[in-house]
């Protein structure tokens, strides 16, 4: 494996990690266990973060006038990034609307 496979693994690897942290706050939040829900979201955000760095490099790089090469494993890797950041997103609103939901039913 050479030095940009490497990185393109990586992104991958941090953009899966973080859509299995939000689809497991999901299912936390469902539970209505929000406390785990939000470790999950947060560990999720911290895998993005990772994810973005990576990203960051590679644009940097680019703009500096070194050539990155695109691969269909770097589509690949962006597509998993966008995804994982789309899920994030709507799932973060998810667990809001079910903390909402568990509120109203347990105020009666």
């Amino acid at each position: 494996m050479n030095e940009m496979e490497g990185i393109i693994f990586q992104l991958i690897t941090n953009s899966g990690s973080a859509r299995s942290h939000v689809f497991e706050a999901l299912e936390y939040a469902r539970k209505n266990d929000f406390d785990k829900a939000t470790e999950c979201l947060e560990a999720a955000g911290n895998e993005l973060v990772d994810a973005h760095q990576v990203q960051t490099n590679l644009i940097q790089q680019e703009a500096s006038g070194q050539s990155v090469q695109v691969s269909l494993l770097m589509v690949h890797a962006q597509d998993h990034l966008m995804t994982s950041i789309l899920a994030k997103d709507l799932i973060e609103q998810m667990v809001e609307m079910q903390k909402q939901i568990y509120q109203i039913s347990t105020s009666k």
